[in-house]
């Protein structure tokens, strides 16, 4: 493979590569799912692959393809690969791929969906709403789900997130996102669940 790393790249893949087989070696039980605490980033040597999975090419060199997305299974031990950033595909055989789980939705943005994650992020920011925090965002075709928690959970209480939804292109900016917020309950909005709510959790 004659990829071109930077070096950074290539150091990186290798400490990529280097920590998947320590895993599997090291002392205790490493192995099954419920060997992981939810939100512990580990590669998954008891699952197959799926198609969105982060995967590492197990058995090949340090190279462009070396972690990718699982775009689509070929026949044998063939696999289309997803490029990190890019719609680049290369179809990858002769090759075990291991999948990385445990990162959150938003760890795994790119391109013009993680510049709106930052541009949400930079509407809390702006809003400086202390109790209001970021809880979350999803994404339904054109729309956003942007999340809102309370701090610290709040503080013991009974706390309910909320959602707000809007709109979204690239040129969307931090003040129609805060906007939105503000529209949707941000800053103004109780967390307290209704009465009827507690009482359907209870029955």
């Amino acid at each position: 493979m004659s990829d071109i790393l930077t070096d950074r790249e290539r150091i990186l893949l290798k400490v990529i590569d280097r920590l998947s087989g320590t895993q599997l070696l090291a002392r205790g039980r490493n192995y099954y799912p419920h060997d992981f605490p939810d939100g512990l980033v580990h590669f998954a040597y008891y699952k197959d692959p799926e198609p969105g999975d982060l995967v590492l090419a197990k058995t090949g060199g340090v190279g462009r393809w070396k972690v990718g997305f699982y775009h689509q299974k070929l026949d044998g031990s063939r696999a289309l690969i997803r490029e990190i950033g890019s719609d680049a595909l290369c179809d990858y055989g002769n090759e075990s791929f291991l999948p990385i789980v445990g990162l959150s939705p938003t760890d795994l943005l790119e391109g013009e969906r993680y510049k709106i994650y930052l541009k949400v992020l930079g509407a809390f920011r702006k809003g400086d709403e202390y109790v209001y925090r970021f809880g979350g965002l999803d994404f339904e075709g054109e729309e956003i789900i942007i999340w809102v928690r309370e701090v610290f959970g709040g503080f013991g209480k009974d706390s309910k997130p909320f959602s707000i939804r809007m709109k979204w292109n690239k040129r969307t900016s931090v003040k129609a996102i805060l906007e939105a917020m503000r529209q949707g309950g941000y800053g103004t909005r109780s967390f307290r669940p209704e009465p009827s709510e507690l009482l359907s959790e209870q029955v």
